[in-house]
């Protein structure tokens, strides 16, 4: 057992499992039959494990991401992934770049560090059916050259990214764009799809769910032609995951 898979196992004992997930046995025994308390005290514990071990999930999101395809760069502090940023800006000759309003990207601090290169930025809210008055919005985000969003969680099993609809979140921003810059903080990385799915189902009980979710699991791949596998097709080919803290 190597020291990343005896990681996930002690999670997994933290968290009841005993060991890889396994199908039920029992159709009785499925998480579907967990009453909202059952599921609000799994989300809690969930919660209090992934504040106490963020620092190991950091780490183990870091290496499945690049595994995923993603460029992973780490930093202490957003402010310190400025550089980084302006890097990527530049080796692509961004004219054009979309952000979600995300707290993360508040205060315009996406447009402050690209200004100095004469690169507009324009912050894009949630778009679920493109109307009419939506289209201009569509078409900048078809336009640009990089989005840069925010997540809502991430993925360290499977290095992936969790985008949830908002005002502030429009899934163009990160589907559209050639280039999508996630950036993800300490405290926002879950050790496995089930805790996702467990912490999704408390917000389908408390009357929060959104109509979809995003998991992004590196460059968009498509095989549709011919069996060859490209990237880029329907959606960016170059992904770069930001880790903060």
């Amino acid at each position: 057992m190597t020291e990343r898979d005896e990681f996930f196992a002690n999670l997994r004992g933290a968290l009841g499992r005993r060991g890889a997930a396994q199908p039920p046995t029992d159709a009785g025994e499925s998480a579907l039959s967990d009453t909202a308390d059952d599921v609000s005290a799994r989300a809690h514990a969930i919660q209090s494990l992934i504040d106490e071990q963020s620092g190991h999930l950091m780490d183990a999101l870091s290496e499945s991401a690049a595994t995923a395809g993603w460029q992973v760069a780490r930093f202490e502090a957003l402010e310190q992934a400025r550089e980084h940023v302006i890097t990527i800006a530049r080796d692509v000759e961004a004219n054009l770049v979309v952000r979600s309003g995300q707290d993360v990207l508040e205060p315009d601090i996406v447009e402050a560090w690209l200004a100095p290169l004469g690169v507009d930025v324009a912050p894009m809210a949630l778009s679920e059916d493109i109307e009419p008055s939506s289209q201009e919005l569509r078409a900048m985000a078809e336009r640009a050259d990089i989005g840069i969003t925010g997540v809502d969680y991430a993925i360290a099993e499977t290095g992936s990214c969790v985008l949830i609809p908002s005002s502030g979140v429009s899934r163009l921003v990160s589907l559209l764009p050639p280039v999508h810059i996630a950036i993800v903080t300490r405290g926002q990385v879950l050790p496995s799809l089930d805790e996702l799915f467990t912490l999704r189902r408390r917000d389908f009980l408390d009357g929060k769910l959104a109509s979809y979710m995003n998991l992004i699991t590196g460059p968009s791949r498509s095989a549709d032609i011919e069996y060859t596998l490209v990237t880029g097709v329907h959606g960016p080919g170059e992904v770069h995951m930001v880790l903060v803290g």
